[in-house]
């Protein structure tokens, strides 16, 4: 016979599919004398007596490794920065030595050059004691 919804249906599959193919279980929510009371057997994941797993116990001793490879790199990282912040230092202290060192000198150079006679003639002593300093600084780093 044909089906009146589908014309090419025979009889053979014109029994009565369930809705959605859902399956119905009989469970707590039906509260019946039939249901199972549900298992107590379990208290916090494990059974009384025994210790935890092998996995979990890898799994907590992985995350234990892992926070305290987490714990030595952030310390190496601080280590490492306490290390570059006196290394800048130290370089920012020679660098002003330095500079305080070339003013002083200049400066020490300057007074020199600039001594005058009572007529406004320049002091050869001075000058001559400067190019003295010079050729002895050489001598020492040549």
């Amino acid at each position: 016979m044909v089906n009146a919804k589908n014309p090419k249906a025979s009889n053979a599959g014109s029994q009565k599919k369930p809705n959605g193919n859902k399956i119905k279980h009989k469970g707590n929510s039906g509260g019946g004398a039939g249901a199972k009371p549900p298992f107590k057997g379990f208290k916090g994941g494990a059974l009384k007596g025994h210790g935890k797993g092998s996995f979990v116990k890898s799994k907590e001793d992985l995350k234990k490794q892992r926070a305290e490879q987490f714990r030595q790199r952030q310390e190496a990282r601080a280590q490492k920065q306490k290390e570059l912040e006196e290394q800048r230092a130290k370089a920012k202290a020679e660098k002003e030595e330095k500079v305080k060192q070339y003013k002083k000198k200049r400066l020490e150079r300057t007074k020199a050059l600039s001594k005058r006679t009572q007529r406004g003639q320049p002091l050869m002593k001075d000058r001559m004691q400067l190019l003295l300093k010079q050729i002895q600084e050489m001598k020492k780093n040549g």
